[in-house]
């Protein structure tokens, strides 16, 4: 039993820390929760963790293994991922400055008009970019691997699975969180145009880098 949870704190510790570092998913979660509010950061939170609980499920059925061997499966994934990062990134480089004049209720129903994503879009944006991203395919292949085995219980393998979901969610609603704090969002009001362009600029980059991945 004490091997089960040392392996399981492994495996948080490295589901932690692929979390946490830069890609496509931080850009998105980031541009989804500074332009359109806390709740678009959630639900975008919560579409990139069930994009997590894609890829736990195609390694628990050996799909992910499939993907990651087959050079068409891995190309499909890949270019589509690409394709959906410049799609993304295209529109946040070429959406329009929004007018952060006039008095509040100016600003509140000017927000209201430009700065809305619905749930179901945030929950969407967040799924497709950790679906498409063919790093993940790799990652959750090559780490869980390490812990399972066709022997591994069930409920192991569900906690070990539940765990990774989580961590994903808990530390992007956070983020999302942090980011729409309103001293946070009046110190960076008059930057979020430049922040959005910013992460168009990123995610442009991402989808150009994914491309080329081999």
């Amino acid at each position: 039993m004490s091997d089960f949870y040392l392996q399981w704190l492994a495996l948080i510790l490295v589901q932690t820390a692929a979390t946490m570092s830069p890609g496509p998913a931080f850009v998105v979660a980031v541009r989804n929760a500074t332009v359109y509010g806390r709740k678009s950061g959630v639900f975008t939170a919560l579409g990139l963790s069930l994009g997590v609980a894609a890829h736990v499920i195609f390694v628990l059925a050996g799909i992910s293994f499939i993907i990651s061997k087959s050079v068409i499966l891995f190309s499909i994934i890949k270019y589509a991922g690409a394709a959906y990062l410049f799609y993304i990134g295209f529109k946040a480089l070429t959406s329009k400055a929004h007018d952060t004049s006039g008095d509040k209720v100016g600003q509140t129903l000017n927000s209201k008009k430009n700065l809305y994503m619905s749930v179901k879009k945030a929950l969407i944006s967040g799924f497709l970019t950790n679906l498409l991203n063919p790093k993940a395919v790799v990652f959750f292949t090559a780490v869980y691997t390490q812990f399972i085995g066709v022997e591994t219980p069930l409920f192991v393998n569900i906690v070990y699975g539940s765990s990774s979901i989580f961590i994903e969610f808990l530390w992007f609603a956070t983020l999302s969180v942090f980011l729409t704090n309103s001293f946070i969002k009046e110190k960076f009001s008059h930057f979020m145009h430049y922040i959005e362009k910013l992460c168009g600029g990123l995610m442009i980059a991402l989808g150009a880098k994914l491309a080329l991945l081999r």
